[in-house]
């Protein structure tokens, strides 16, 4: 998405991928922007303006490389295709930005309540909408599943899911038969079996409310 000035001229670009940024993760032990920092210099060289970046749904999708290589590599690959997506791009409608948000108990599963938390945690759902444009905003670490699922059942033809967005939630969360396949992202989660659907219910049900 670019914001762009009357002239013309690119304010802002936003983008966003699907995919942690740990590429520099174990072998860098300095602070690090990972793949985005540099990702964003590449796209405003190449866009003009300030380049922003959306963590998406990444609970599980990791890079499979490491190390700086790995992260310069990454870096131009995304940089290349938000520039390439950039180019394609046509004029949205003018309409007002609307934003809601929803805040519903997420179950917690029998393990995450020994540490005596309560039954459920409070999870904000939340929907910014621009015409045919939302992006939606799931909190903890959600698996890409949910983001497709949103889109699926979106009425709005321009759907964004990002996770990682107000607040923890219940940590990673996938679509309801994750849990039953294992894996660390299913392990990791202290929601029950239903949150991925909760959060996708939600979603969809705020993103029809407000294109109403």
């Amino acid at each position: 998405l670019t914001l762009r000035s009357p002239d013309g001229a690119t304010v802002a670009s936003l983008f966003t991928v699907p995919c942690h940024a740990v590429s520099v993760y174990p072998h860098h032990q300095g602070i690090s922007a990972d793949w985005p920092g540099p990702a964003c210099d590449h796209i405003a060289a190449e866009l003009g303006g300030e380049a922003l970046y959306l963590q998406g749904c990444a609970g599980d999708i990791v890079p499979p490389m490491r190390g700086l290589d790995a992260r310069d590599e990454m870096a131009g690959f995304f940089a290349g295709r938000a520039a390439a997506a950039a180019r394609q791009s046509g004029p949205l409608p003018s309409a007002p930005i609307q934003i809601t948000s929803l805040t519903l108990g997420l179950p917690l599963t029998v393990k995450a309540r020994e540490n005596g938390e309560r039954s459920t945690r409070d999870a904000e759902v939340q929907v910014i909408a621009c015409g045919p444009l939302a992006l939606v905003a799931l909190p903890g670490e959600p698996l890409n599943g949910l983001a497709r699922e949103i889109q699926r059942h979106s009425p709005l033809p321009h759907t964004v899911v990002v996770g990682y967005a107000n607040g923890r939630g219940v940590g990673y969360v996938g679509l309801p038969g994750e849990k039953a396949r294992g894996g660390y992202e299913s392990r990791a989660g202290s929601g029950t079996d239903e949150c991925g659907l909760f959060l996708i219910e939600t979603a969809v049900r705020l993103i029809k409310e407000i294109s109403e």
